[in-house]
């Protein structure tokens, strides 16, 4: 009993404290998209700290057991208690938690208005697509006078230094952030963009599944088994960090064979036969469901037999004692 309030203490913490982290990052990064330089920086938003909360939760539902597993993999222990603990609180995370956070996420996601401004700052040379822009002025009708340096020849003009008056400012260039400077200062490397734009697609793919109806829901859902399955791939070895390497090399894995499918990245023939699939099953994603049971069968499969392999050889019991 004590085993099983300490995990329920440590998941549940876990993913307390993960979410606000992680919807710290995102509110602190709105603020950053929103910052023009020469203007008061915004420091906290309550619309961007809860849209980061209901956009991060699922992150951490997806982190979060797999950290237990190495905890697991690095601490073993009750053996049979720790994994019905893992089982049930990652199926409330996928059949109830994530789908209600994903319906809350759709009436609270955030505008481009709420994410960028137009209004800009004078005093500052901006390196545009077209040429440098130094603003004098900038009145409240958002127009502006100064000087524009024409680097690349755009205007076809015999003097480089071109002044002018009524200029409607635009920060379209600058986007998703509202200064060019901002943009050009603190814009990530893709080792970041890229796993956040898998995930991101992943999120649109899931409220569409929320949204339309609990049956599509559950073949989205069919993610969340296949990660479910992978705690059995801590007995895959006597070596603690290959297993902990394996169940963090295939969680990775079957997120990013969840991202390919929904990006519509593979075969012709798969395509072909997933439209199939959807019109006689009624499902809109059956091959993907059929995909993820797939895996998760063949990792369950692989951890129950590893599991009474190691039992019968005794490398289970000499790691726990």
């Amino acid at each position: 009993m004590k085993r099983a309030l300490y995990f329920a203490i440590i998941y549940l913490a876990s993913c307390f404290v993960g979410t606000l982290i992680f919807a710290t990052i995102y509110m602190f990064s709105c603020n950053l998209t929103m910052f023009v330089t020469g203007l008061p920086a915004q420091f906290f938003s309550l619309k961007a700290f809860t849209a980061g909360i209901l956009l991060s939760f699922p992150l951490v539902c997806i982190i979060i057991p797999v950290l237990l597993i190495l905890y697991v993999i690095r601490h073993p222990g009750n053996g049979l208690i720790s994994f019905v603990m893992y089982v049930f609180f990652v199926l409330l995370s996928w059949l109830l938690l994530i789908p209600l956070d994903l319906h809350l996420l759709c009436a609270n996601e955030l505008s481009e208005s709420d994410t960028r401004i137009t209004a800009t700052s004078s005093g500052v040379f901006r390196n545009e697509e077209n040429g440098v822009y130094f603003y004098s002025r900038i009145d409240e009708n958002n127009l502006a006078e100064g000087l524009f340096i024409d680097t690349l020849g755009y205007t076809k003009s015999e003097n480089s230094v071109i002044p002018f008056v009524n200029h409607e400012v635009k920060t379209e260039s600058a986007f998703p952030y509202s200064d060019i400077l901002i943009r050009d200062s603190l814009r990530p490397p893709e080792l970041v963009t890229y796993p956040l734009s898998v995930y991101e697609s992943l999120i649109i793919s899931g409220e569409y599944s929320s949204a339309m109806g609990f049956l599509a829901w559950l073949s989205f859902a069919s993610l969340g088994l296949a990660l479910l399955s992978i705690y059995g791939l801590q007995f895959l070895s006597s070596w603690k960090l290959s297993n902990a390497i394996a169940v963090v090399v295939s969680a990775i894995a079957i997120v990013f064979i969840n991202y390919l499918y929904y990006m519509n990245i593979m075969p012709v023939f798969l395509k072909e036969f997933s439209s199939r699939l959807s019109q006689y099953s009624g499902i809109k994603d059956p091959l993907i469901c059929i995909i993820n049971v797939i895996l998760a069968v063949l990792f369950m499969i692989v951890g129950i037999f590893m599991k009474f392999y190691r039992l019968g050889d005794g490398s289970i019991l000499e790691t726990e004692e």
